[in-house]
């Protein structure tokens, strides 16, 4: 078995390079794509369902049981049922985290079911393990509100759960062009 080298030394022939460059420009290509699919419901077609939760939201998380204080997010639905979320807390020492990556689909008339996932970290950035979001989401009529329930659970590097889920609430206002 050959060592492998250390991590400075490693020669990458200039054709890889290349070809990585060249997929990065391709995805970066489809991200914008993708953004262009995200558009808030007043700047869509008309004819479009009010309640569509694909867009941009300024959230406010919470729990019913006060376990915790209330924080702000951004969250953005994409077309294709992409979820992502950033909360004021993610970069708080003592609560070290990444964004939230998630996936939601329609279950019913304004009703949406999302499942997400962060990584976690100590005070030194040192991962700790990650966190599960899972909820239900119910956009008003006017699709201008969204409240959310759900359950968001804990978990060490290994998946082993560091405490009972605690239930969560997230209510949002879409975030829309100034008119």
């Amino acid at each position: 078995m050959n060592p492998m080298p250390p991590p400075g030394n490693v020669r990458v022939p200039r054709s890889n390079r290349r070809d990585l460059l060249k997929g990065a420009g391709m995805f970066l290509g489809a991200s914008g794509a993708l953004a262009a699919v995200a558009i808030p419901v007043g700047a869509t077609r008309e004819g479009q369902d009010a309640d569509e939760l694909v867009g941009l939201w300024h959230g406010v998380i919470s729990a019913p049981d006060n376990s915790f204080p209330s924080f702000k997010t951004f969250e953005l639905y994409g077309g294709g049922g992409i979820w992502i979320a950033s909360a004021q807390t993610d970069l708080a020492p003592a609560a070290l985290a990444s964004a939230l990556w998630g996936i939601f689909k329609r279950v019913g008339q304004r009703k949406f079911r999302g499942t997400g996932r962060f990584w976690t970290y100590d005070v030194s950035a040192s991962p700790t393990g990650f966190a599960t979001v899972d909820g239900t989401t119910t956009v008003s009529e006017d699709g201008k509100t969204y409240h959310g329930e759900g359950a968001l659970q804990f978990f060490d590097n290994d998946g082993n759960p560091l405490a009972p889920a605690t239930t969560i609430f997230d209510d949002g206002k879409r975030i829309t062009f100034p008119e």
